[in-house]
């Protein structure tokens, strides 16, 4: 009797033991999964947090379609009110970017940053390309003008080789082979496919160039760096965004000057010889504007967990202003 009982008692205890360390199990695995659910909930309001940004940016691109000009001192370029922080249920958002000053000292700014105010690659000729390099890359004259060769063969659609450029011929030649595009660049990574372009070149210029527009550069929200890469003397670059930060000295403020065309360059005097054929040559490639119609909304969705913990999540765009009811997606990037 004593060894039937303790074989029903051997047999509870492991039974219980089954049972226990079953119960630990689906714990953990429901455990996992409620974890994984709460994960992708937080993603998801995060995701429209941030594309909550994105909407109210494209409602200022809409109300601001009508204007000769923009600048850095309009609510879609730059207001707080509209885009720091701004609260909805669980978070808030923010959309912001950052200029650099002639320090190289960041300022951030918050709104949609204006694709317009870069290089575009896809159709600046070889003397801006050349200066952009050499200037912003610190790269010498001729290795600048042979990436810019490089970058002119790659975007056009003829077979002709530039001046220690390269075609099919060069890259075919490679221990990796593939052909030269021939084509306008799609996104700025291509250009390190190109003859000459090194990752750390790339590094320098790649917060000054674009892909996306109609190839011009808007003087009222281009940076001092710009003004450098467009091949104007450091003293002539001061000059210009002395005259746009007017009596303040700080860009994106009420008392902002503007540039009403590109001729009013030529207002921002004296000019010396060099300085005014440098600036005849800037004019004569036809590559500034004081209009923009492409800009880039970097919008930030951020949800407040418990203990002060936030969490964030961006998505980058950049959408064309046209005649179209709504702006046109040009490029999409969620993180």
């Amino acid at each position: 009797m004593k060894t039937k009982n303790g074989s029903i008692l051997i047999l509870t205890v492991w039974v219980l033991s089954f049972l226990t360390i079953f119960a630990i199990g689906i714990g953990s695995v429901v455990s996992s999964q409620l974890n994984l659910a709460s994960y992708f909930k937080d993603r998801l309001t995060m995701y429209y947090l941030a594309k909550a940004g994105i909407e109210r940016a494209i409602v200022e691109l809409i109300m601001d379609k009508s204007k000769t000009y923009d600048t850095l001192n309009e609510d879609l370029t730059n207001n707080e009110s509209f885009f720091k922080e701004i609260p909805l249920d669980m978070g808030y958002f923010s959309v912001s970017y950052h200029l650099k000053d002639k320090a190289g000292v960041d300022e951030v700014f918050y709104g949609a940053e204006d694709e317009t105010s870069k290089i575009n690659i896809n159709y600046a000729p070889v003397g801006a390309l050349t200066s952009l390099l050499k200037t912003i890359g610190e790269i010498d004259e001729g290795g600048a003008t042979d990436i810019a060769n490089a970058i002119i063969d790659w975007r056009d659609e003829d077979i002709a080789v530039s001046p220690r450029g390269a075609e099919d011929d060069y890259y075919k030649s490679l221990s990796l082979p593939y052909k030269c595009k021939n084509g306008k660049f799609q996104i700025l990574e291509e250009l390190l496919l190109v003859k000459g372009m090194t990752p750390e070149l790339f590094s320098k210029i790649k917060d000054l160039i674009t892909v996306y527009g109609e190839g011009k550069t808007n003087i009222n929200t281009a940076s001092f760096s710009i003004f450098l890469a467009l091949g104007l003397s450091n003293d002539f670059a001061e000059r210009m965004i002395k005259f746009r930060q007017a009596s303040d000295e700080k860009d994106g403020t009420i008392d902002d000057n503007i540039f009403k065309s590109v001729e009013d360059m030529r207002n921002i005097g004296p000019l010396f010889t060099e300085e005014s054929l440098a600036l005849n040559r800037l004019i004569s490639y036809d590559i500034c504007t004081v209009k923009s119609d492409v800009f880039r909304i970097t919008s930030s969705g951020v949800l407040k967990k418990d203990e002060g913990r936030e969490l964030s999540r961006t998505i980058t765009c950049v959408l064309r202003r046209k005649d179209e009811d709504r702006p046109k997606i040009l490029y999409w990037h969620e993180e």
